[in-house]
């Protein structure tokens, strides 16, 4: 490998590593705080919500590092024009396919293998983790860490509580009220009480109190005093759909579950598990386009003083228009699947279109 594809290799590489950090960084703590009522309201410990957000990376990074290494390339594209590397590369007999289109490849080869182990393994192994950690979370039922004084909590669809003062587990001036049964709903007061774990269950055990019942048959409310009363919130514990989305499945799931079906006979969840595997598959080939594309700005702008705002303006229009496609594809796939094959001949055929164009010699245009 020669000094000029080592040196492009390595600006390019850490501009791409400065791009990822910073705008995965920006995506994955809006996810973060999206979730943050993880920690604050529900049954989640601090180690806890960090794993399962940091579980949210693989899928973030399969959406910036298509983004990022066209950019990386661009700016570094433009750092060596502006500098006047490229004249003195070109000057001294480097052609740009020994100048920027090797490393570029090379390059773009790395961050493939990397997107294609993310999108056919890390991504759905971190979105199935995901799905476990919610189960757990939603189905561990009512934790002492949701209670908040002088508010009015409501943490599950069929039941309010309200307490006054909390100290720990202990609790001071309590009112619950339960419309588990709508016919006969339920309010209780309790001096006191006491949030209690025993058996795998969980229960908050009433002091001096009593249960008020209104029963709608006969339109009146009956009273039951108490001195001690257990309530068990396990019977408010949620529970969660068993259907497993296709993009939480492992991949050889996938195959397994599809394995000796023609697509004409797949139902709606095995086309869905259809397009998510070929999807895998097709979108990291899309990496080499992006990776690509800036290299045509070559063909109109390469010293200093040429324009350069309309060429990073045309193709940033086509880097997007190609996300769009790879999006677009991938969705309707669900739908159609014997567009199958194109999926994967588009890129090829993008591909294609801009090494043509890099090799164009005879086309020109002056930007402004």
């Amino acid at each position: 490998m020669s000094r000029v594809t080592t040196y492009a290799i390595k600006e390019i590489s850490s501009s791409f590593l400065l791009l990822i950090i910073l705008l995965s960084s920006i995506l994955w703590l809006g996810q973060g705080l999206r979730h943050i009522e993880l920690l604050t309201s529900g049954n989640v410990s601090f180690v806890s919500y960090m794993s399962y957000i940091l579980l949210l990376l693989p899928k973030i990074l399969l959406i910036t590092i298509p983004i990022c290494i066209f950019l990386s390339v661009l700016l570094n594209i433009n750092r060596l024009r502006n500098d006047s590397e490229l004249i003195i590369l070109w000057a001294s007999g480097k052609s740009e396919y020994q100048s920027l289109l090797i490393p570029v490849l090379l390059f773009a080869l790395i961050v493939y293998l990397i997107t294609a182990l993310l999108s056919i393994y890390v991504t759905p192994l971190s979105l199935n983790e995901i799905r476990h950690k919610i189960i757990d979370i939603r189905s561990s039922g009512i934790h002492s860490s949701i209670l908040k004084e002088k508010k009015f909590i409501s943490p599950a669809e069929t039941l309010t509580i309200f307490l006054q003062e909390r100290d720990g587990n202990n609790i001071n001036g309590l009112l619950i009220h339960d419309v588990e049964d709508s016919d006969n709903p339920q309010t209780y007061i309790a001096k006191k009480g006491i949030f209690i774990e025993q058996e795998n269950k969980k229960i908050l055990r009433l002091f001096n109190g009593n249960i008020q019942i209104f029963e709608k048959d006969d339109n009146k409310i009956s009273e039951i005093e108490f001195e001690t009363y257990d309530l068990n919130l396990t019977q408010y514990n949620r529970n969660e759909s068993n259907h497993i989305y296709s993009d939480e499945l492992f991949t050889n799931q996938i195959v397994n579950n599809l394995d000796g079906k023609k697509r004409k006979d797949l139902d709606k969840y095995e086309r869905e598990q259809f397009a998510e595997l070929h999807t895998r598959f097709a979108n990291p080939l899309y990496i080499f386009n992006f990776a690509l594309i800036p290299l045509i700005i070559l063909k109109f702008s390469k010293k200093p003083g040429d324009g350069f705002v309309v060429p990073i303006a045309l193709v940033s229009i086509i880097a997007f228009m190609l996300l769009i496609i790879q999006i677009t594809t991938s969705n309707i796939l669900i739908d159609y699947s014997n567009i199958v094959y194109i999926t994967y001949l588009l890129p090829i055929l993008f591909f294609t279109i801009i090494i043509s164009l890099i090799f164009l010699d005879n086309f020109k245009f002056k930007g402004s």
